[in-house]
């Protein structure tokens, strides 16, 4: 009886340890210690997770997300999950980009993806959302034109819905000095910076 009661005590402390060690993305600090599997506890990755579409006029642009879970990091020794992305862009018709297939592909590591990223930035982080509420978080993640990789941007995205309609909106900009290989090489992606609204399919 007495090695039963040790075996159930080791098991609740065992198992608070590992809730312990859960932590939520916004709250990713250094003094957090190694192990600690930073979570979408709140949903924040998974509001974007599916099919969007934005379209104007002749342009359209079709993003992907899968969420990745527990992916670990070995220079910080701990887990984290991804919102993990890939894009189609069209205008007249015409493929100007399509990556999405390179989306189920598990070979690529997280941040090579085209779109990847997890930091949760509050409504007062640039860039700063006035209409946002409160509590309302949103997600920054890297984008990478497979023509242009030198050019360092963004896109901060914000879920809604309004009307019943599920709605992404997007502010894709350059967010830090960019190295240009040389002079005739292009200062912005071939998806031009600027505020989107994508619709859930």
């Amino acid at each position: 009886m007495k090695n039963i009661y040790i075996l159930i005590i080791i098991s609740i402390i065992t198992l608070s340890s590992c809730k312990a060690q859960n932590a939520p993305l916004y709250r990713a600090e250094p003094d957090l210690p190694e192990g600690t599997h930073y979570k979408d506890l709140d949903g924040d990755l998974s509001d974007f997770v599916g099919v969007w579409k934005w379209q104007n006029n002749d342009s359209i642009v079709t993003i992907k997300f899968k969420k990745w879970e527990d992916v670990y990091d070995s220079d910080y020794n701990q887990y984290e999950d991804y919102l993990v992305g890939a894009y189609k862009f069209t205008v007249n018709g015409s493929v100007i980009e399509d990556n999405l297939s390179q989306l189920n592909d598990n070979s690529i590591f997280i941040l090579d993806h085209y779109i990847a990223g997890n930091t949760i930035l509050h409504k007062t982080q640039y860039p700063k959302c006035e209409n946002c509420d409160d509590n309302q978080r949103q997600v920054f993640v890297y984008f990478t034109d497979p023509q242009r990789e030198y050019l360092n941007s963004a896109m901060v995205l914000r879920h809604k819905v309004e009307d019943g309609i599920e709605k992404m909106e997007v502010v894709f900009y350059s967010f830090n000095y960019t190295v240009q290989p040389s002079i005739d090489s292009p200062m912005v992606n071939r998806i031009p910076y600027g505020n989107y609204t994508f619709i859930k399919q």
